[in-house]
């Protein structure tokens, strides 16, 4: 088989994440969240081990229930982060979270002979041996929520990117952003993994921020980038026969490297 069909699946999710998750990773940054996206799939990974301790296949739906279960209490829980005062106490709440449900997942999973391999696999996933059932199911999840958010996008952009002379909705509109964000990873998580979820939800968004400035300018060129680190990381993975997952977060990690240099190419054009 030509090694193109192999890796097509495991490009069109990333694919999907990308474009899903750049969005979103937009939102968290100019809200000063960073790790809010990392702690919620650690909770969804925590809903899984709770699905696995309980003899459930952490691979089938009712582990994907447990897992959206725990996500969405924590989104319910995140969505009240706005009325605690102080940037730094905000981020110490989802530090505290993120710490405890990797703990709890550590601690449930040693239960079982297996439970360590399957925490490796919710940190790593298994992109590379995902089904097109699969990516039709998150598919449809995604184009929900992408119409969801364009119907109502001036609410969300008022949550993140509201000045101070607007007031921005209220906590139902909070819960319904962070509600989003327990689809998307409870979706992702379990296919594409923890690491991943949250390399494909930061580090391209952050990478756009670093030469462009407008929300759209910086949607289109975080879509550009991430999707090349994407492909080359899996291309990089399946010929040097590495380990999907941590190869492909390696080289989105050097996204922030090309927009420096990026930006230095357009200031020295610009004379």
């Amino acid at each position: 088989m030509e090694p193109w069909l192999i890796l097509l699946p495991a490009f069109a999710m990333s694919a999907l994440m990308i474009l899903t998750h750049t969005y979103l990773g937009l939102h968290v940054l100019a809200r000063g969240i960073i790790f809010v996206d990392l702690a919620l799939a650690q909770v969804a990974a925590l809903g899984i081990s709770l699905a696995f301790l309980l003899g459930e296949d952490p691979h089938g739906v009712s582990a994907q229930l447990y897992a959206f279960g725990a996500t969405l209490t924590a989104a319910f829980a995140f969505a009240g982060l706005r009325r605690i005062p102080g940037k730094t106490t905000r981020e110490v709440i989802i530090g505290c979270v993120y710490v405890v449900a990797t703990a709890l997942s550590i601690v449930i999973l040693s239960r079982s002979t297996q439970g360590m391999e399957e925490l490796k696999s919710m940190f790593n996933g298994s992109i590379l041996w995902v089904r097109w059932q699969e990516i039709a199911v998150v598919a449809a999840a995604y184009l929900s929520l992408v119409v969801f958010h364009g119907v109502y996008r001036k609410q969300f952009y008022s949550l993140s990117f509201a000045t101070g002379e607007t007031s921005p909705p209220g906590f139902l509109w909070e819960f319904l952003f962070f509600a989003s964000f327990a689809v998307v990873i409870t979706l992702a998580v379990n296919i594409a993994g923890v690491l991943l979820v949250f390399a494909f939800l930061i580090i391209p968004a952050f990478s756009a921020t670093l030469v462009v400035h407008s929300l759209t300018a910086r949607l289109l060129v975080g879509w550009g980038l991430g999707l090349c680190g994407a492909l080359a990381g899996l291309w990089l993975s399946f010929n040097a026969d590495l380990p999907v997952g941590a190869t492909v977060v390696s080289v989105v990690g050097l996204l922030p490297l090309v927009a420096i240099g990026l930006r230095t190419m357009r200031r020295i054009s610009q004379g």
